[in-house]
C-alpha cells in the first residue's frame, strides 16, 4: 500500500511500515473498519492477462499455464497468493506526545523457494511432462514450499522522545498475538528424477523431503476445511498456533520553518499548528514482522520422504493437497514416508524499512523506502522480496494520491502503481501494470475504508483570533477580552475601555483616555501643573532652567541649579546658593552669609566699609578715627580764618587746610563733613548765605589738592547754631568757626 502508507492522514496503514508514524500524528482519532490487501510476486515468469481473461471469459478449466509465460530458469521463486484482510481497530492521539493502537489482521501467504521448474509445473501441471514431447531429467536441491494462514491483534504504542525548535524525534512499537490457523511446509534436501514419456512416469532416486502441517491427520488443505465457528476460536485463541510478534521504528522530522506553523488564537499564543505536517524531511527506520508462531497441537505432524520410487504426472497433483493422501500414495509408489509429532515455529516475514519523505513544496511529497528481507529463506516460514521504492504524492487532508514506482530485486524487474485516498476510503495498487497488461511479474490490489477524526486548526473567519465557536460576534473584528466583540468605549471618546485609565469620563490619547488640559501626557487627576506642560518625570511640570528639577519645586526656576539647593546654583561653591549667598561670586562662609572677610576683622566684605583694612565693627569695618585728628580736625574749625564778611580764605590758613588734605589722604574710605557757622552780626539770612559759601570754599580748597568731589559734602548753618555766647567778642570768635568731621556713608 505504498501508493496510501506513507501518506500523513492515512490513519493506521503507516503504521504496518513503522510504528512510530502514530506518534504526533495528523489524526487525532481514526476506527478502522476494513481494509483488504492482495498481491503475487515471482521470478517464474510474467502474467498472462489476456490469456487468463480469455479463458475466464470462455469457463474453460484453468491451468498453471493459463497464469504464466514461463522465463527459461532452472529454479524459481514466487509468492502467489498473499492476502490479508484488516479487520476493526483504532488509533488515539491521547496527546501530542503520546499515541495508542489497537489492530488486527488476518494473513495468508502461498511461497515457493528455489523449486525446480520442472518439479513445479510437473506438480501444478498433469500435461507438462507430456506437453513437452520426451523424457527429461530433474535435479534440485534446497527447494521450500511454505503456505500458512494466521490472524494477528497487536498493540501499538508512539512516543515523542524530543520536539525542540527544528528536530523533532519519535520512537514506537507494536506487540502483536499471532493466532496460528493453518500451515503447510515442504523442504526438500535432495530430488534426482527422470521423466519417461511413453509411461508418463517421474523416476526418483535417492529423494529426501520434509513436509509438515498441523492439519496433515485431515483431508483439508491449509486453505480448506476449517469452518466458521473454528476460524473465529483460532483468530483469537490457541488452537491452531499461537507466538508473540511486533514491529519496532523510529522517526525523524527536520523542520526548519517549525515558527511557520505557530498561530495565536483564545488569548494563547505560539499554539502549534498539529492539523498539518510541520517537516521539511523526515527519516524513519524500522524492523517490522519479528517473531513467529509456535504449533504445539497434535495435529501438527512431520513427515519424511525418502528413497527410491516413480510417480505419475497425471496422478501427482492431486495427491499433494493432504497428508493422508500423500502418504498414501508415495507408499504406493515405493518411497518410505516416516511421520512423527513435534512442535514447529513458523517464522514470520522479518524485514528493515528505510524510508526519506521530502517536501518538495506546499503539498506536494515524494517519498523514498527500501524494504530488506531479514528473514531466513531456508526456515519454515514467509519472507518478502526486498525491494525499493519511489513514491511521489500530493498529500492533504480530505484527498492524497501517490504514484509508486519499485524495483524488485528478487525479479529483477520495475513495477508501478497508483494510491488514492478520499477523507477514509482508499484504493489502488502498487504493481497495476500487471492489471493493464502482460508481461508483468507480479499483481496488487488494495482497498480499505477508516473513520478519520483530524486536527484542524480551529476556524477564524473575522480573523481577530478569536475561533468561531467562542467568537460572540462572528463576522465582526473583536477581541479576546470581550469572546471576539469590539472593546466598548464608555466615554465616547476613541479610547477602548480596556485601555482607558479614566473609562466614564472623556479623555485624551495622551493620558491613556483621562483628561490632560495641557496635553503633556499626565493626566489632570496627577498633573501637578495641570495648566502648565511638562515632562513625565516631573509630574506633568515644567522645567524652564533644565536643572531636572520641577518649576514647582525649583527655588530658582530660570537659574540651573542643583537638587541639594533646590534648584539653585552655587556659584562659588562655598555651599551656599546663591539666593541666599550675600556674596555669590566669591566664596565665603555660612557666618557670614556666603561673604569673605579680606582683611580678617570680624566684619564680611559685603558691610565692611573698609574691606581691605582691619578695623571695629561698630566702625563698619573701618579703622578709628584717631584722637589726635578728631583734635586737629577741632583745632581746624575755630583756627581757619576768612576775610571779613566774606568767604574768601586767608593764605595764612594754607598750611591747616594743607594738614586737613593729608588728613583726607589717610582716611581714603571716609568722606567730610563741612558744616559752615556764623555769629549774629547781620541779618539770619546773610549769614546763612555766609555759612554755606565759606564751607563751599573749604571744599573747593580740597578738591584743588585732588580731593574726589563725592568725599565732601557741605552745609550751612548761619547762625542757627552757636557753641558759646554772641554776646562777648570771645563768644562771637568761636561761633565763626567751619567745623570738618570724618564720616562713613551709611550707603557704603
Amino acid at each position: 500500500m505504498m501508493g496510501v502508507a506513507t501518506g500523513n492522514w492515512s490513519g493506521t496503514t503507516g503504521l504496518y511500515l513503522n510504528p512510530a508514524s502514530i506518534a504526533d500524528s495528523r489524526n487525532k482519532l481514526v476506527i478502522d473498519l476494513f481494509a483488504i490487501n492482495g498481491f503475487a510476486e515471482n521470478d517464474l515468469g510474467t502474467l498472462s492477462k489476456d490469456n487468463l481473461l480469455q479463458k475466464i471469459n470462455n469457463r474453460s478449466v484453468l491451468s498453471v499455464n493459463d497464469v504464466f509465460k514461463f522465463d527459461n530458469k532452472t529454479s524459481v521463486n514466487l509468492m502467489a497468493p498473499y492476502a490479508e484482510v484488516r479487520g476493526p481497530g483504532f488509533m488515539w492521539n491521547i496527546d501530542h506526545k503520546n499515541s495508542i493502537a489497537l489492530t488486527t489482521r488476518l494473513r495468508g501467504a502461498n511461497q515457493y523457494t528455489d523449486v525446480n521448474q520442472k518439479v513445479y509445473r510437473s506438480i501444478l501441471d498433469p500435461q507438462f511432462a507430456v506437453n513437452g514431447g520426451g523424457n527429461y531429467t530433474v535435479n534440485s536441491k534446497d527447494f521450500q514450499w511454505n503456505a500458512a494462514t494466521w490472524s494477528e491483534i497487536g498493540l501499538s504504542y508512539g512516543r515523542v522522545l524530543v520536539d525542540h525548535g527544528k528536530n523533532f524525534l519519535s520512537v514506537g512499537v507494536t506487540a502483536r498475538y499471532l493466532g496460528g490457523i493453518g500451515y503447510l511446509s515442504m523442504q526438500g534436501d535432495n530430488i534426482d528424477a527422470s521423466y519417461y514419456t511413453s509411461s508418463d512416469s517421474l523416476q526418483l532416486n535417492n529423494t529426501k523431503v520434509s513436509y509438515s502441517s498441523n492439519i496433515l491427520n485431515s483431508t483439508a488443505t491449509v486453505n480448506e476445511g476449517t469452518s466458521n465457528s473454528e476460524l473465529f476460536s483460532r483468530y483469537f485463541g490457541k488452537k491452531g498456533g499461537s507466538g508473540i510478534g511486533g514491529d519496532v521504528g523510529f522517526y525523524y522530522e527536520f523542520r526548519p520553518n517549525h515558527e511557520k506553523y505557530q498561530y495565536d488564537m483564545d488569548g494563547k499564543t505560539k499554539i502549534t499548528d498539529h492539523s498539518v505536517p510541520r517537516y521539511k524531511l523526515r527519516l524513519s527506520a524500522a524492523i517490522t514482522d519479528i517473531g513467529g508462531i509456535t504449533f504445539k497441537t497434535a495435529d501438527n505432524r512431520q513427515a519424511a520422504l525418502s528413497g527410491n520410487g516413480y510417480l505419475r504426472g497425471s496422478e501427482l497433483a492431486n495427491s499433494v493437497n493432504n497428508y493422508r493422501d500423500f502418504k498414501a500414495y508415495a507408499q504406493s509408489r515405493g518411497f518410505t514416508v516416516d511421520s512423527s509429532v513435534k512442535s514447529t515455529v513458523y517464522h514470520m516475514p522479518t524485514a528493515m524499512l528505510l524510508a526519506l519523505d521530502y517536501k518538495i513544496s506546499g503539498d506536494f511529497y515524494v517519498n523514498v523506502t527500501s524494504l530488506t528481507n531479514l528473514a531466513d529463506r531456508k526456515q519454515i516460514g514467509n519472507y518478502y522480496y526486498s525491494q525499493i521504492t519511489v513514491t511521489p504524492r500530493y498529500d492533504t487532508r480530505v484527498f492524497s494520491v501517490g504514484l509508486p514506482v519499485t524495483y524488485n530485486m528478487q525479479s529483477q524487474s520495475i513495477k508501478a502503481g497508483i494510491g488514492a485516498r478520499v477523507a477514509g476510503f482508499f484504493a489502488g495498487s502498487d504493481d497495476m501494470l500487471g492489471l493493464l497488461g502482460n508481461n508483468q511479474y507480479g499483481v496488487n490490489f488494495y482497498m480499505g475504508a477508516f473513520v478519520p477524526i483530524n486536527y484542524r486548526k480551529p476556524k477564524d473567519s473575522d480573523g481577530d483570533r478569536v475561533s468561531n465557536k467562542i467568537d460572540s460576534c462572528p463576522g465582526i473584528v473583536g477581541e479576546w477580552a470581550y469572546k471576539g466583540c469590539p472593546n466598548p468605549d464608555t466615554d465616547k471618546d476613541g479610547i477602548f475601555d480596556s485601555v482607558d485609565k479614566c473609562p466614564t469620563v472623556a479623555g485624551m490619547p495622551t493620558a491613556m483616555g483621562c483628561p490632560d488640559k495641557d496635553l503633556d501626557s499626565v493626566a489632570d487627576a496627577s498633573d501637578r501643573c495641570p495648566d502648565l506642560a511638562g515632562p513625565v518625570a516631573m509630574g506633568g511640570c515644567p522645567d524652564r532652567d533644565k536643572d531636572g528639577i520641577a518649576d514647582i519645586d525649583d527655588i530658582c526656576p530660570d537659574q540651573a541649579g542643583t537638587a541639594a539647593f533646590k534648584g539653585c546654583p552655587d556659584t562659588d561653591g562655598d555651599g551656599i546658593p546663591d539666593n541666599t549667598d550675600k556674596c555669590p561670586l566669591k566664596a565665603g562662609p555660612i557666618a557670614f552669609n556666603g561673604c569673605p572677610d579680606t582683611d580678617g576683622d570680624g566684619v564680611p566684605d559685603n558691610t565692611d566699609r573698609c574691606p581691605t583694612k582691619p578695623g571695629t565693627i561698630s566702625n563698619y569695618g573701618c579703622p578709628e578715627v584717631s584722637v589726635q585728628v578728631k583734635k586737629r580736625l577741632a583745632f581746624a574749625a575755630t583756627a581757619l580764618e576768612f576775610e571779613t564778611g566774606k568767604a574768601i580764605i586767608k593764605k595764612k590758613s594754607y598750611v591747616l587746610l594743607d594738614e586737613i588734605v593729608g588728613i583726607l589722604n589717610e582716611y581714603k574710605d571716609y568722606y567730610m563733613l563741612i558744616d559752615g557757622h556764623t555769629d549774629d552780626v547781620g541779618s539770619e539770612e546773610n549769614n546763612l548765605t555766609l555759612s554755606r559759601d565759606r564751607a563751599a570754599s573749604v571744599k573747593n580748597y580740597f578738591v584743588s589738592k585732588g580731593i574726589a568731589s563725592d568725599r565732601l559734602d557741605t552745609e550751612g548753618h548761619g547762625e542757627s547754631v552757636p557753641v558759646a555766647t554772641n554776646k562777648t567778642a570771645a563768644g562771637k570768635a568761636k561761633n565763626r568757626r567751619v567745623e570738618m568731621s570724618l564720616k562713613l556713608r551709611d550707603n557704603k
